[in-house]
């Protein structure tokens, strides 16, 4: 059974700054980008999900894995070269897309992992807006 993708106010607006920003390109999004996030409807199935460099653990300070918390992960995107993160929770059977990054650094990674961990309880709460479904 395929997997839900659920769009949250949090990933949209990430979105949004990500494009003012100019951290990747619309060619990018379309063919890369958007495509691996929709690779998660397949999840776990889909190979990608089994390479460390595109998928993992969010993890905190200490090297804990933020529970239900993951990463998808690119390299060199855009004109800067970026490494570009998206935070996903992975709740009944549901992928909510929750923030997009830029990582600047192991500190920086930290955080959003922190921010995820609070969103996740948001969630399960049902404390979220809703911005739509892939």
């Amino acid at each position: 059974m395929p997997l839900s993708v659920v769009i949250t106010e949090w990933a949209l607006q990430s979105y949004v700054e990500l494009v003012a920003d100019n951290v990747f390109t619309r060619e990018e999004y379309r063919k890369v980008l958007r495509t691996d996030v929709l690779r998660l409807k397949r999840y776990p199935d889909d190979h990608r999900f089994k390479l460390d460099t595109f998928w993992g653990p969010a993890k905190i300070r200490g090297g804990v894995a933020v529970t239900r918390g993951y990463k998808m992960k690119w390299h060199n995107i855009g004109p800067g070269k970026v490494q570009l993160r998206v935070c996903v929770a992975m709740i009944n059977s549901t992928a909510f897309l929750c923030q997009a990054y830029v990582k600047g650094s192991d500190a920086k990674d930290k955080r959003e992992a922190a921010l995820l961990l609070g969103r996740i309880d948001l969630i399960e709460q049902g404390n979220f807006d809703y911005r739509g479904r892939l």
